[in-house]
């Protein structure tokens, strides 16, 4: 297998046992404060071409494991046997054919489309690639993405009905915060009111909502108005799933240095369940 199938660094955590297909590289965006997955990588778009070569290969790797499936004799199928025998002795596959064996193993049927915000991609060429997708493995059923409001803001309802009409199941999308001086701050590059326009319009194209939250965002000095007014737009939008995370600063983060400084205070863990039951 000479093709290597790219990959991103990150997905949600419900998708850890999905195939992650890279769409776009990195974030267009790339400011935020509390983020320092993408700092100093610059965006860029694939082409449909190197994407539909990445699926071919990833139908190539499908073909190989079930190989080794009848080679060692579990008949074809990727059973639990089966792949602890490959994992307590990688050698048996090449390196990178791992995610493709747990894909596997989960049913085959949720992909992940990487990187950070691939509605940004023209929508006639993602269209293309998910209509691949679904035509190369017909036991795909959820492919879902990560994208930011602003961009969806920007897209018509009837297009994102067209991505959902060729398999776009979810979109991913980080509120991180619902108030203004807030979103000014961690340089989100959004306004509260466009990320209600954002989820009101994915929610009307009938593709399923996915919104993040991040707890201690507001630091000791905007702790109470994030709570507040991150609900309030969340009451607005109606999402079908709220997902809660908590802030780590980490070195490489524009707020590392807020931190350092004195500037951002952070929240002990006993505030920030208080900011979690204020929000709920």
């Amino acid at each position: 297998m000479e093709h290597a199938i790219e990959q991103g660094p990150i997905r949600p955590p419900s998708e850890a046992y999905s195939l992650l297909l890279r769409v776009t590289r990195n974030c267009p965006w790339n400011r935020c404060e509390f983020c320092h997955i993408y700092k100093g990588e610059k965006f860029s778009i694939r082409s449909v071409e190197e994407v539909k070569r990445d699926i071919d290969a990833v139908k190539e790797r499908v073909a190989e494991i079930r190989s080794l499936s009848w080679q060692y004799g579990f008949g074809g199928e990727i059973t639990a046997p089966f792949v602890n025998l490959i994992l307590q002795h990688p050698g048996r596959i090449p390196d990178g054919y791992q995610s493709v064996l747990l894909w596997l193993y989960s049913g085959g049927k949720n992909v992940f489309l990487q990187d950070g915000n691939n509605l940004i991609v023209k929508t006639g060429a993602l269209v293309e690639i998910l209509g691949y997708l679904k035509e190369t493995f017909r036991s795909i059923e959820r492919i879902t993405s990560y994208a930011r409001s602003k961009t969806v803001s920007k897209k018509t309802i009837e297009k994102l009905q067209a991505l959902g009409r060729v398999g776009l199941s979810r979109i991913h999308i980080g509120l991180e915060t619902g108030y203004d001086p807030l979103l000014k701050y961690i340089q989100k590059g959004v306004t509260a009111q466009e990320h209600v326009e954002a989820g009101r319009k994915v929610k009307a194209s009938g593709v399923s909502l996915s919104e993040y939250v991040v707890l201690g965002l507001g630091g000791k000095k905007m702790w109470r108005d994030h709570a507040i007014e991150t609900a309030k737009v969340l009451n607005r939008i109606d999402p079908d799933f709220i997902r809660v995370r908590t802030l780590k600063v980490l070195r490489g983060m524009p707020l590392f240095e807020k931190v350092a400084r004195g500037e951002f205070l952070l929240m002990s863990d006993d505030e920030i369940v208080g900011e979690e039951r204020l929000f709920i």
